[in-house]
């Protein structure tokens, strides 16, 4: 399957990798074009078009997933262009394969990479009650804090609530888990998470959250 055989409408998912991490964004396909790659609906947070090509580290790469037609496969062309035009006054992603018309291999997803938070938060249980919690880190599908309140078990449902700033932005996440992993540690007691409910802010934090880490290492290489 190559980039030109998309078809308008088709759901894709671009892959935004940073490093060791990865972070997905489902869009949908507007159109193709011979010469100049697919395009795609921008990704959208707080209202503004997000560019990819501002501000972002040179470890910052693309990988663009759908299901094939006709296989029912999931395909990948890796290393792709992403860059932000405007047409009509409407901004939409430009995707292109270094050789347009290359051919999309056989794809598998990667396992989830956590970013380190690290910050105070509060856990709120299905019953309203609430306690301080250390956040320690998160990925889209799963979260893990310390607490000293042994009240939670495993099943539970509850809310993990905590700001961070990320590339410069304000976010105060909610986050919805099922509790699948209590152990004690010398901190305390160690909670993991599974998130119940995804959602865009969530996924841009962790794409910002990333990216800030890359900037941070990078900074730390040039000191020495």
């Amino acid at each position: 399957m190559t980039i030109e055989q998309l078809k308008a409408g088709q759901e894709v998912t671009l892959e935004v990798i940073i490093g060791d991490s990865s972070f997905e964004i489902k869009t949908d396909v507007v159109g193709t074009n011979a010469g100049t790659g697919a395009l795609v609906k921008p990704y959208i947070y707080n209202g503004q078009v997000v560019d990819f090509t501002k501000g972002s580290p040179k470890s910052l790469s693309f990988s663009l997933h759908c299901i094939d037609s006709k296989t029912k496969g999931r395909v990948v062309w890796k290393n792709v262009s992403v860059n932000l035009v405007k047409f009509k006054n409407v901004d939409y992603y430009v995707i292109d394969t270094k050789a347009f018309g290359s051919i999309a291999a056989s794809s598998e997803r990667r396992e989830d990479t956590r970013v380190m938070v690290n910050n105070d938060g509060m856990v709120i249980m299905e019953e309203g009650n609430s306690f301080r919690a250390s956040v320690i880190d998160i990925s889209d599908s799963g979260i893990s804090f310390i607490a000293s309140d042994r009240s939670i078990t495993i099943g539970d449902k509850i809310t993990v609530e905590y700001s961070d700033v990320a590339h410069g932005s304000d976010f105060m996440l909610s986050i919805e888990c099922k509790i699948v992993r209590v152990e004690a540690n010398n901190r305390g007691i160690l909670y993991a998470g599974k998130i119940q409910n995804k959602d865009k802010k969530l996924l841009a934090y962790l794409c910002f959250k990333g990216m800030d880490v890359k900037v941070e290492e990078k900074t730390k290489e040039n000191r020495f």
